[in-house]
């Protein structure tokens, strides 16, 4: 039979986005390819991490020795704790604010996919999309890693269901962050959200998935980077003690340098294959 004239074709489905192990493998494959980029990219983020670490190790010790010192003989005293809060938090801002440097930098190797200047260019041009965007998704992620630690003593249930849910937190916040930096038609952080919702979405999660691998790779480098950063046994040595900051800040740049790629990539792969679906989805939820 012929086809009617003015017959709407049937709609075609979008195709789906690479599986797992091929998006693991492509970011691999760009790792290796781009080794030079990326051992430049290693030493721009690896040394502002190092000084920190060290600036924490010499200033923030003493008081997390006292306060050690108090607990473990039951003779906590207050001051000790407030002057150590108050130390620990322009540490934290700037370990948060280094964390984003890192992952705009590496967003952006990744998406443009040219040399050192042409990256450096690029965050020059974005840096404060980027900044605001990278804050704003900070703070989910912030709420949800404290609410699920204040309710830890409720119920032992609770931090299995923190480590079931955070993955889907994480890469939606991952997601806002690659679009600022790879997206220049989405300026606005909450455009950006809206979009990371349906990629993740429109997936099927495995956004998600791909996430809760990530999340296995990075918790055990995160809790050496914090064991090492607040070490204060004087046994060690100076030099046993740099030598320790120097390994957990190396293995925690690597980690995000590749979590950072693999996310990038994840995006990109989804945006070729259906990136027109993402902009009618998105378009209905602005008009709203």
């Amino acid at each position: 039979m012929e086809e009617r004239e003015g017959t709407k074709p049937a709609p075609s489905f979008s195709p789906p986005v690479s599986s797992i192990p091929a998006i693991i493998r492509k970011a691999i494959r760009f790792l290796l390819k781009n080794e030079k980029l990326m051992l430049q990219l290693f030493i721009l983020v690896l040394i502002p991490f190092l000084i920190l670490a060290l600036l924490h190790t010499l200033i923030a010790l003493p008081f997390i020795g006292k306060v050690e010192d108090g607990f473990e003989s039951s003779a906590l005293d207050l001051q000790d704790l407030i002057s150590l809060v108050i130390v620990e938090i322009p540490f934290a801002f700037a370990l948060c604010l280094l964390l984003l440097y890192a992952s705009a930098i590496t967003i952006s190797a990744a998406s443009h996919q040219g040399g050192l200047k042409e990256t450096l260019l690029s965050i020059k041009s974005t840096w404060t999309r980027v900044l605001i965007s990278g804050l704003y998704a900070s703070c989910p992620k912030i709420a949800f890693v404290a609410a699920a630690t204040a309710s830890t003593r409720l119920t032992a249930l609770i931090p299995v269901l923190a480590a079931l849910t955070f993955p889907y937190f994480a890469s939606i916040c991952s997601l806002v962050l690659v679009i600022s930096t790879v997206d220049d038609e989405y300026p606005v952080w909450k455009i950006a959200f809206r979009r990371a919702r349906e990629v993740t979405r429109q997936g099927r999660f495995q956004g998600y998935f791909l996430m809760f691998m990530l999340v296995l790779l990075n918790v055990p480098v995160y809790a050496l980077f914090y064991v090492t950063a607040t070490d204060d046994d004087d046994a060690n040595g100076m030099i046993t003690q740099f030598a320790f900051v120097l390994v957990a800040t190396a293995l925690l740049c690597m980690t995000n340098i590749f979590t950072d790629v693999v996310c990038t990539l994840f995006y990109l792969d989804y945006k070729q294959r259906n990136g027109n679906d993402i902009e009618e989805s998105v378009s209905l939820c602005t008009a709203y």
